[in-house]
């Protein structure tokens, strides 16, 4: 039930990703406008995973994930009937609100759910539900607003959220506070934020943030400067770019069961390296641009490398941490990674693209993916006492 809801709701969130610039634009939004509009929504998430994710703590994953979906359903219905700047900036804003509740309540929630030994197949089962509704979500994006208008996609998601709350009300209950309480837990709030914070700024944590800034700020630079070097150095049309990330897209819906289940058995840290070194030969190819064929190799490959990373990723928090703090950690982890996001995208792409030239954000793209190859090597002694302990 949650890789449908998983699936499901990132279908109507691809949606509407690459049709907001476009409708705003028909709307006659300024540049400045448009660009708030787009960098709300990463505001949102940066802004509120945290808090979700000990609130998670406090009133249930399922709750959390619930709400999440409500608001994201009216909230992106809610689209279609506006025409203000203003509004649609602030309902994107909310829209990430709703994102962030819902990925910090379902990451949580696998990892309470599943054991150690399995934990990285069912986050890789998510994931594989996420990346097919990556893929289909533009076609029926572009599809729904061609046959009929720019507000058909923005209620066609409406509808599929809505459906998701409905089946995220038959996921299964869990009372968090009643496992704190048989934990010996359940301590007066001031003392716990107390704890949370501990847990948040502590080693281990502190190592898995940054590691997670400078992927997420990687993948950001990829996902922003490839179309650019592509179109620029090859020639490629929209359509040569719309197929390498569906190429990418569907690599990683097929292999990524397949990964999460191997971070299960050979451990969380060898397949994360795996992941890197895959996202950083992807980097250096479409740095190098070998040609049509070898590129769409290397997309392929950074397809299998994502999950990879994510899986093992996100089993390793869950293998790190324990159910009473598990939501504020996850949540602060990803809120760290979300300022990566941010960073890569808005400053390091432009900087660099302007300053040096068109291939320069690739090459800061594949440095940044050696830095980090290099930084988990280095905290892997901590990482493994810290699961050990665990």
């Amino acid at each position: 039930m949650l890789a449908m809801a998983s699936g499901v709701i990132m279908t109507g969130f691809m949606m509407l990703l690459p049709l907001l610039p476009e409708y705003a634009g028909q709307l006659g939004f300024s540049e400045y406008e448009i660009g708030l509009l787009v960098a709300a929504f990463f505001f949102g998430r940066v802004l509120f995973q945290f808090p979700l994710g000990v609130l998670s703590d406090y009133v249930g994953r399922r709750e959390i994930m619930s709400a999440s979906l409500l608001l994201f359903a009216a909230i992106t219905a809610a689209f279609a009937l506006t025409t203000d700047a203003f509004l649609m900036i602030i309902l994107r804003l909310m829209q990430g609100v709703a994102a962030s509740g819902f990925t910090v309540g379902s990451q949580s929630y696998i990892n309470d759910r599943t054991p150690t030994e399995f934990r990285g197949l069912a986050n890789g089962v998510i994931s594989s539900a996420i990346n097919i509704g990556v893929i289909a979500g533009p076609i029926l994006g572009a599809t729904l607003s061609q046959g009929f208008s720019y507000q058909t996609p923005f209620l066609v998601a409406g509808v599929l959220g809505a459906v998701c709350f409905v089946v995220s009300l038959a996921i299964p209950h869990m009372d968090v506070r009643q496992a704190q309480a048989k934990s010996g837990k359940l301590i007066p709030l001031r003392d716990r934020f107390r704890r949370i914070m501990t847990s948040a700024l502590s080693r281990s944590s502190l190592s898995l943030s940054f590691i997670h800034f400078l992927v997420m700020m990687a993948i950001a630079i990829f996902l922003t400067s490839a179309p650019i070097l592509t179109s620029e150095v090859l020639g490629w049309s929209i359509g040569d770019i719309a197929v390498a990330f569906a190429i990418g897209g569907a690599a990683a819906a097929i292999s990524s069961p397949f990964l999460g289940r191997l971070s299960d058995r050979i451990g969380r840290i060898r397949v994360l390296v795996l992941g890197l070194v895959t996202l950083f030969l992807e980097g250096l190819i479409v740095y190098l641009g070998p040609g049509t064929p070898l590129m769409l190799v290397a997309f392929a490959l950074g397809g299998a490398g994502t999950p990879a990373y994510f899986n093992a990723f996100y089993s390793l928090i869950g293998d790190v941490t324990s159910p009473p703090e598990r939501g504020a950690i996850t949540g602060f982890i990803g809120s760290f990674g979300e300022w990566g996001s941010i960073i890569g995208s808005s400053l390091l792409v432009p900087i660099t693209w302007r300053s040096i030239g068109v291939t320069a954000p690739m090459a800061a793209d594949v440095i940044i993916l050696l830095l980090t190859v290099a930084l988990v090597l280095l905290m892997k002694s901590v990482l493994q006492r810290q699961v050990a302990r665990g």
